[in-house]
């Protein structure tokens, strides 16, 4: 009897860990504002020939008030359609004015803007996983109440979290697109969470769960992959990484809905988290964040080498684009809006 009470005992603790664990991975995440790193360099579309920015700001059905703009390039004067697009965690809509700007080089015009707790827009706190979907449908919102941009064809277009929120907003009856393209989506939010902590945590994913049913409600529970089969014949193009650490294959919303006859699932050998850089971008971002971050680790290291670390960021290869992954996309878009 008394081995069996310290049997449970011990059980009980390490359920008890186990559960603290989650709660501290889950309220680090979403428990604070992003606001990017203020180190960093933010391209802003004064760093591009001809694009303009309109600043636009509107609210989410909590009343908090989001910020962007709507880019475009001079001289066009009638967009082929509009993109509204969704940003991933750790920064805003401006970690992305390349693609933008590229978006609207090829005649889109585009609604980009930073969701709740983040940047520029208001909120104390991220909130959750589902935030990201309930801020693009507010923005979806803002669009069609707009007497101009409600009557452009849309396309919605998101990375990581955005990619999420795109596929999240698909599976609503009153969202209504003519396509969509996500970048590294994953099709859970509390998978991507749990892969976040490596395999050998993977025994927490069932706990994550019910941490996001608890706090995020039942819809935290619904597949990305199920809200883009409601959408048919909506076109989808999904492009993924095999190499992708961040939302691993398995877990990615990609592959769980590459077979639905109206998606196109493309996946990249070689590739990582933002398939739209080249192989060459991304190995020179992911080597220079990792040395900045065992810089700032180590408390031996001086301010003024963090500092340097910074400035010597070549910003144009860091940023560069894979010329045939957005011409994939380019001629998506161009399909779904003509």
């Amino acid at each position: 009897m008394k081995f069996l009470m310290i049997v449970s005992a011990v059980v009980i603790i390490i359920i008890g860990v186990i559960i603290f664990l989650a709660y501290r991975m889950y309220s680090t995440v979403f428990g604070k504002r992003c606001d990017g790193d203020e180190r960093l360099k933010y391209f802003t579309h004064n760093d591009f020939e001809g694009l303009k920015a309109a600043p636009i700001e509107f609210q989410n059905k909590d009343g908090v008030t989001l910020r962007g703009a709507i880019y475009a390039k001079s001289g066009v004067q009638m967009p082929k359609g509009l993109i509204v697009f969704s940003h991933g965690m750790g920064g805003g809509h401006l970690s992305y004015m390349t693609e933008i700007n590229t978006f609207a080089e090829n005649e889109f015009a585009v609604l980009a803007y930073d969701n709740t707790g983040t940047c520029s827009s208001d909120g104390e706190k991220i909130g959750s996983f589902c935030q990201g979907p309930e801020d693009l449908k507010a923005a979806l919102k803002f669009v069609k109440e707009h007497p101009m941009l409600s009557k452009m064809k849309i396309v919605l277009a998101g990375h990581s979290w955005g990619g999420y929120s795109v596929c999240r907003a698909l599976g609503d009856e009153d969202v209504k697109v003519d396509g969509a393209v996500t970048f590294g989506a994953p099709n859970s939010g509390y998978q991507v969470i749990s892969a976040a902590l490596g395999e050998k945590f993977s025994f927490l994913t069932p706990v994550f769960k019910l941490f996001f049913r608890i706090f995020e409600g039942k819809d935290a529970l619904v597949l990305c992959s199920d809200c883009v089969a409601s959408a048919e014949p909506t076109p989808v193009l999904m492009l993924q990484g095999e190499n992708d650490a961040i939302v691993r294959r398995e877990i990615s919303a990609a592959q769980s809905a590459e077979d639905l006859p109206h998606v196109k699932a493309v996946f990249f050998d070689g590739r990582y988290h933002n398939v739209y850089q080249t192989i060459e971008s991304e190995e020179y971002m992911n080597a220079t964040f990792a040395r900045i971050n065992a810089l700032k680790k180590n408390k031996n290291t001086s301010e003024k080498e963090i500092s340097a670390c910074y400035d010597n960021i070549d910003y144009e290869l860091i940023t560069r684009e894979d010329p045939a992954v957005i011409d994939l996309v380019i001629r998506f878009m161009n399909n779904c809006t003509k």
